[in-house]
């Protein structure tokens, strides 16, 4: 076991990584459909895989199966556009750009990124005194309700899933009008 030095700590990996790198190791092992079973193996069920490494290949199917059902998992979750994401998530905020940032921290970006949160509820479990953050208090233009719910719908362009009590608010605008 090696001791990590005073000032090292390990590398966070998020939700999205993990399932990455699970496919990719889980792909590189599987007999090519051309070269077939050299030891009479069975290769149409992975579950009856016998051998040394069998309960390596149950965990990293079963931590796979589960990343793939979580909110990160979704089809449409946009993986190439994620250290954009992240970038402006951890931006500081600031009323002279076009795109402002939210100021996460590193954990609660983390948080964000595993997660999807798609209601308010679920971002005030998240981040941290979330009424009080620059990125969400309310201004002299919008209330900490519509600055949750603008950063929640940003979410979900991400994400691909649709934010919950959206379509409420959306009407509540209307029946104003």
């Amino acid at each position: 076991m090696e001791v990590l030095k005073s000032g090292d700590a390990p590398a966070i990996v998020s939700n999205i990584e993990v399932m990455t790198l699970l496919r990719e190791r889980i792909d590189s092992r599987q007999p090519s459909p051309d070269t077939g079973s050299e030891n009479g193996e069975n290769t149409n069920n992975s579950n009856t895989k016998e051998g040394p490494f069998q309960n390596r290949d149950w965990i990293e199917g079963a931590v796979l199966n589960y990343l793939q059902a979580s909110p990160c998992g979704g089809p449409s979750v946009k993986l190439d556009d994620m250290p954009k994401l992240v970038e402006r998530l951890q931006r500081e905020p600031n009323s002279f750009s076009d795109e402002t940032g939210y100021g996460l921290t590193s954990a609660e970006t983390l948080q964000v990124l595993n997660h999807l949160p798609t209601s308010p509820v679920e971002l005030h479990l998240l981040v941290e005194d979330l009424e009080n953050r620059p990125g969400f208090a309310a201004d002299s233009v919008h209330s900490a309700e519509e600055k949750q719910m603008q950063f929640l719908k940003f979410i979900s362009g991400y994400s691909g899933r649709e934010v919950e009590g959206a379509d409420a608010e959306d009407e509540g605008e209307e029946m104003e009008e």
